[in-house]
């Protein structure tokens, strides 16, 4: 039976069911009865397919706490749109009920997108307070992350005092599974929940509690704090100043949203766009002309090198009758060697950027070494593997066409240009790795090392090798 319970409640759509609910049952008695059934998500997801004027009956009729937890499950675009239907005290309210760390995050991207909306100075003293101390961080900064709803305990208070407490503050506090002991206003420990339950009434809250507390300062990276919770696979990460006060803390949801931000923040940088954020109701032609175009400029001063070391060959391609056809066979396999060139490259490039990445607390000279000397042998078995390829379908070539035998000619070409194929595979190979290990060491983000860019490099590197190998040893024999 409560597998087919659980069968059904998957196979609903419950999306769908609290829109009907609430475009024919808004006015009803048991309305509020029935949406608190749904999870805050739900409700958020099915608000948004609405009309305006039966979201606002819907926002009218919830407990404001309730409201205010639905807007968080709103993205931002959303969440301005909707903030601006509302009258503006009752914004307000909604925006008094948000955590801090949403609130800030809400009225930042609001001031971003319209300067003439001010509701900061509208909230209430207190939410204002927590505001300001959230804001002065940068936004790759955890502070600007963290949230200051939790529970604080003392190490001399009983099991049976802190209960109480704990009891007393739950219903207006984010997070309690995890409870932070303070002594003289400084961290000094911590304690579950669940150890809390299970202990005697009449012990110490010092004599339960653990005092190994792994901390994070409120101006540290969010990456970095974020691959802290991951490494100790805590739930919950508390910020502490200079003088150990705890002035915030980090949960897992955070930092969901700290690897997904970074997941997008590098995808972008991956594809050569100045930056990770897209609005797509704001975004026109001109701005994102202006978040690209830098990068392509960029890589066309880059490309022009190909073009330059191309004219360095021109004379030794062009200077006989056989230097031409010797051109033309090195140009049939041209685009099949930058290609894969290229994408040697990127993946090595990829592969490096995430091993620094997942890395960064403890990775050594000793680890970069082992990773690049794994790169090169993978490199040299690819390039291999790749040039015998290359080899065959040249000689399969020369055996299909009429006009060509398999002659030492044929046969030489095949293993010069199979063979600087492989080199230029390894070196790619090396290249991918390389770049973005040492923007690393210059403290820049491996991730700027782009897959256009190193496609680029990969390119004039490539061109250069496959025509210095392939004339140097191939010309005299067309001659």
């Amino acid at each position: 039976m409560d597998n087919e319970r659980i069968a059904v409640e998957n196979e609903r759509d419950f999306v769908e069911e609290i829109i009907n609910l609430v475009r024919t049952e808004v006015r009803g008695s048991d309305f509020l009865e029935k949406i608190n059934e749904y999870h805050p998500y739900d409700i958020a997801q099915a608000l948004f397919q609405v009309d305006m004027e039966d979201r606002i009956n819907v926002f009218n009729l919830l407990p404001i706490e309730m409201v205010a937890t639905i807007f968080e499950n709103f993205n931002q675009n959303d969440q301005i749109e909707f903030i601006k239907e509302l009258p503006t005290l009752f914004a307000v309210n909604i925006i008094d009920h948000m955590e801090s760390d949403d609130a800030v995050d809400l009225l930042q991207y609001l001031e971003d997108t319209d300067e003439d909306y001010d509701l900061v100075n509208l909230l209430s003293p207190k939410k204002r307070l927590e505001i300001k101390k959230l804001w002065n961080y940068e936004d790759h900064e955890i502070g600007s992350t963290m949230s200051n709803s939790f529970i604080e305990l003392t190490p001399s208070m009983t099991v049976k005092d802190a209960m109480k407490k704990v009891t007393t503050v739950a219903a207006d506090t984010e997070y309690i599974s995890i409870l932070y002991i303070v002594e003289k206003q400084k961290l000094v420990g911590y304690l579950k929940l669940k150890d809390l339950i299970i202990a005697r009434a009449n012990q110490t809250i010092g004599e339960i509690m653990e005092t190994r507390v792994i901390s994070a300062h409120p101006n540290d990276d969010k990456e970095s704090v974020a691959q802290i919770i991951q490494d100790y696979g805590v739930s919950s990460l508390p910020i502490i100043d200079e003088n150990f006060h705890m002035i915030g803390l980090v949960t897992y949801d955070d930092l969901m949203d700290i690897i997904s931000e970074s997941k997008s923040e590098d995808y972008t940088k991956f594809a050569a766009l100045a930056t990770g954020e897209i609005d797509h109701r704001s975004e026109t032609v001109l701005s994102s002309v202006k978040k690209r175009l830098p990068w392509l400029s960029i890589l066309l001063g880059l490309s022009m090198i190909t073009s330059i070391i191309l004219s360095f060959f021109e004379s030794s391609l062009t200077g006989s009758q056989g230097a031409k056809i010797l051109a033309a066979q090195l140009a049939v396999y041209l685009p099949l060697i930058l290609d894969m060139s290229g994408n040697t490259g990127t993946q090595s490039l990829a592969v490096m950027i995430r091993y620094l990445t997942t890395n960064k607390n403890e990775i050594s000279k000793k680890q970069i070494k082992r990773h690049m000397i794994r790169e090169i042998g993978t490199g040299l078995v690819e390039g291999f593997i790749i040039a015998l390829f290359v080899f065959g379908i040249i000689m399969l070539t020369g055996y299909l066409k009429p006009t060509v035998s398999i002659d030492f000619k044929t046969t030489i070409t095949a293993v010069v240009t199979s063979s600087a194929i492989m080199v230029a595979l390894i070196i790619s190979t090396v290249l991918g790795a390389l770049i973005p290990f040492i923007m690393n060491q210059l403290k820049i983000d491996p991730a700027v090392a782009s897959g256009p860019f190193i496609t680029t490099v990969s390119d004039i590197v490539t061109l250069t090798l496959y025509y210095s190998i392939s004339l140097s040893i191939l010309l005299p024999y067309y001659l």
